[in-house]
C-alpha cells in the first residue's frame, strides 16, 4: 500500500480521482460570463461527476440569487447612486454588479466541488481540455447579461 491509497478515502467517494474541467477556466468563464457563464460552467463539472442532479437545483437557485439582488439594488434606487458614484454610465455599473454577483458565485459553486477538485490534484489527474466548455459557457453568460441590462434599462 503507497501513500495515495491512505488518502484516497478521505479525499472522494471515487476509487479514482475524476478529471474535471480546470478552475481557472471556471474563475475566468465566471468573470467575463456573468452568473449564468458560472453556473453553466460548474454544471458542466457537476455532470462529469455525476453530481448534476443534486447539482442542478443549488446553482439555479445561485444564478438565480444573483440576479435577483441586482434588480433589487436597481428597484431601491442603489444601482443609479453606484453609477454616480462610480462615474460611470448605468450599463457598465451593471456589469460590474453581475460580475460581483458571478464571483459568488464561483466561490460558492467551487466550495460544492473543492474536495473533487483537492482529490484530482493530489492523484495527479490532469485537468480536462477547457477550451469549448470555457467559449461556450462564458458566450451564453455574455448573451445572458446583455440581455439582462438591455431588458432591465428599458423597462425600470
Amino acid at each position: 500500500m503507497d501513500n495515495d491509497d491512505l488518502l484516497r478515502p478521505t479525499l472522494s467517494d471515487y476509487r479514482r480521482a475524476p478529471a474535471l474541467y480546470s478552475s481557472t477556466g471556471f474563475f475566468l468563464s465566471g468573470f467575463f460570463g456573468g452568473p449564468i457563464g458560472t453556473g453553466v460552467y460548474g454544471l458542466c463539472n457537476s455532470y462529469r461527476l455525476g453530481r448534476l442532479k443534486s447539482d442542478l437545483p443549488v446553482v439555479i437557485a445561485l444564478v438565480a440569487a444573483a440576479f435577483f439582488v441586482v434588480l433589487l439594488l436597481n428597484n431601491d434606487g442603489q444601482m443609479a447612486d453606484l453609477a454616480t458614484l462610480l462615474g460611470t454610465r448605468p450599463a457598465r455599473t451593471f456589469e460590474v454588479t453581475l460580475r460581483a454577483m458571478a464571483m459568488a458565485c464561483f466561490g460558492a459553486i467551487y466550495l460544492m466541488h473543492r474536495k473533487f477538485f483537492r482529490a484530482a490534484r493530489v492523484s495527479g489527474a490532469k485537468s480536462l481540455s477547457s477550451w469549448v466548455t470555457g467559449i461556450v459557457s462564458t458566450l451564453v453568460g455574455f448573451l445572458s447579461n446583455t440581455a439582462f441590462i438591455a431588458w432591465i434599462l428599458t423597462h425600470h
